[in-house]
């Protein structure tokens, strides 16, 4: 009885020890961009049929977001994103929960997006659309000790009907973080 009762409290002093040791580490994945697309507008408008857009022009991008199971609900969410003129330069960002809060434990890839700019939300003339059909993640996990970090080892999206996607698979930054590496968006010459 004895000997039951002290392995049965060595194991429970040794759970708890490593319980402690794993819950007092704090994770630093830095994955905030593994999943995430980044639109860049191009900004060439020289020449005779320029294809970058000016920074008015950019102000008011609105992003639609369609599930890719139309039994999902909730159906389209639409956000308008203001862009003041001194952030023209920098990339719009789709990910798991930005601009759009994430439903449930959908990702990224649930989902194809609609990217245009219009005065108005209601506007039946856009200057602009991209479609984003749909974007495909192969996602890998990997443990450091007592954290579980993933890394994104593949990401495909696919744009405007196009059969070949982009690949879009993150580089790794100088600290091994998942480094953003936006899409080049252009109008058609």
């Amino acid at each position: 009885m004895l000997r039951s009762f002290v392995t049965w409290f060595s194991f429970l002093i040794m759970a708890t020890a490593l319980a402690a040791c794993c819950g007092s580490t704090a994770c630093e994945c830095d994955d905030q961009y593994a999943d995430a697309v980044g639109l860049q507008f191009s900004a060439d408008t020289t020449g005779p049929n320029p294809v970058g857009f000016r920074a008015r022009e950019v102000q008011n991008v609105y992003l639609v977001r369609v599930p890719l199971d139309t039994t999902q609900r909730p159906g389209a969410d639409t956000v308008l994103l203001v862009r003041p003129v001194a952030r023209y330069s920098q990339p719009v960002v789709i990910n798991n929960t930005t601009p759009f809060a994430q439903a449930g434990n959908r990702k990224l890839d649930s989902y194809s997006y609609l990217l245009y700019l219009a005065p108005s939300r209601t506007s039946k003339v856009h200057s602009f659309d991209l479609r984003i059909d749909s974007v495909q993640l192969n996602t890998v996990f990997r443990a450091e000790g007592c954290c579980t970090c993933f890394d994104n080892n593949n990401k495909l999206v696919y744009i405007n009907g196009n059969p070949t996607p982009q690949n879009q698979t993150a580089p790794k930054d100088s600290k091994g973080s998942d480094a953003l590496r936006p899409i080049l968006v252009e109008r058609k010459p």
